[in-house]
């Protein structure tokens, strides 16, 4: 059973009987959605080693050439997440490779996907010079392209019988295409995700 948690990052305080409903269009724009989930029955103070890759982190699409991003020069973006996580742990786990059996593995990925949308309007009767005209019904489309990063802590230290591991905490932020500043937005919103799972380091 998981438990989740959501958090609007940078915070956005709404207060009884205010006025302001919802934060204004910008500030979404400016803001990742957070969200994080965690397994009830995973012992976190269990844990004290984790592995996590260097500079590569998995792309979900319906593509299925698009597999995983890998660090460039003129693309930092895993690398950035990647220590950006790794900070978030900081002390609290030692680092390991892979086949050093680290208790968790950390994966990162982004899925990024495309929604189509469609609204068939009907325009109203026009008159003029007495007569009136019928104009018919038309369909909008409308296509958004959305991207979710998330982090998963994955249990390699309790495997069971068929040797499958299990996610014990996962985040959620996006939207990463929206963002003014997706870089800057996704390190913060990694600080946050950690930050609001204070449970996973006790």
């Amino acid at each position: 059973m998981f438990k989740k948690i959501f958090i609007l990052f940078p915070a956005v305080v709404f207060v009884l009987g205010s006025c302001q409903n919802e934060p204004d269009d910008i500030k979404l724009y400016d803001e990742l959605v957070v969200s994080t989930q965690y397994d009830n029955d995973a012992d976190f103070s269990a844990y004290q080693s984790y592995a996590i890759a260097t500079d590569t982190i998995g792309y979900v699409s319906g593509n299925p050439k698009d597999t995983i991003r890998v660090y460039k020069g003129d693309f930092p973006y895993p690398r950035l997440v990647i220590n950006a996580v790794k900070s978030a742990i900081g002390t609290n786990l030692e680092q390991k490779n892979i086949d050093q059996d680290p208790d968790v593995g950390i994966n990162i990925y982004v899925v990024s996907e495309l929604n189509l949308y469609q609204q068939v309007v009907y325009p109203t009767y026009g008159y003029y010079g007495g007569y009136s005209g019928y104009y018919y019904p038309y369909t909008l489309t409308y296509a958004q392209n959305t991207a979710t990063l998330v982090v998963e802590m994955v249990d390699l230290k309790n495997r069971d019988a068929q040797n499958r591991v299990r996610v014990v905490w996962s985040a959620y932020m996006g939207d990463v295409i929206s963002s003014v500043d997706y870089e800057k937005q996704s390190v913060d919103a990694i600080a946050q995700a950690f930050k609001q799972s204070s449970y996973l380091f006790k």
